[in-house]
C-alpha cells in the first residue's frame, strides 16, 4: 500500500504514555513526525477510529515532556496511529526540534540536551 505522507516521519525509540477516557497505557513509541505518530501496546487495545487520546512523551534525562492530544487514525494488532489535533505552542516548538534532530541524528548527540540548550 503506498501511503502519501505530508510530514516526514523519523523512527524514535521511546516510551510514552497513552491516555484514552480515564485509561493510562505505556507504550513504545515506533515513529514521530510534527502530525502524528506511531507507537506499539504491549497489550490488544480496543480504541476505536477517530477516539480522542493524549499521547504524553518524556525524554530520556531531560525535564522536557510533550502532551499531544490527537485521535486515533488506525489500529492493527498492537501498532496504534495517532494524529496530533491542537498540541500547544511550546509543545509543537520542542516536537518540531525532535523530529529535525532526529532526521539528521549521527547517534552521537543526547537529543534532550539539545533541546534545553536551544
Amino acid at each position: 500500500m503506498n501511503e502519501r505522507r505530508r510530514a516526514n516521519r523519523v523512527a524514535f525509540d521511546g516510551e510514552a504514555t497513552l491516555i484514552f477516557q480515564q485509561n493510562t497505557f505505556a507504550v513504545e513509541l515506533v515513529d514521530l513526525s510534527v502530525m502524528g505518530a506511531q507507537v506499539q501496546s504491549g497489550q490488544p487495545l480496543a480504541l476505536p477510529n477517530a477516539s480522542p487520546v493524549t499521547l504524553t512523551i518524556i525524554l530520556e534525562d531531560s525535564d522536557i515532556h510533550l502532551t499531544l492530544p490527537g485521535t486515533v487514525k488506525r489500529q492493527q494488532d498492537l501498532e496504534i496511529g495517532i494524529m496530533f489535533s491542537h498540541p500547544s505552542v511550546d509543545d509543537m516548538q520542542h516536537l518540531r526540534r525532535l523530529v529535525m534532530l532526529h532526521q539528521g541524528d549521527d547517534g552521537e548527540d543526547n537529543p534532550s540536551d539539545l533541546l534545553r540548550h536551544s
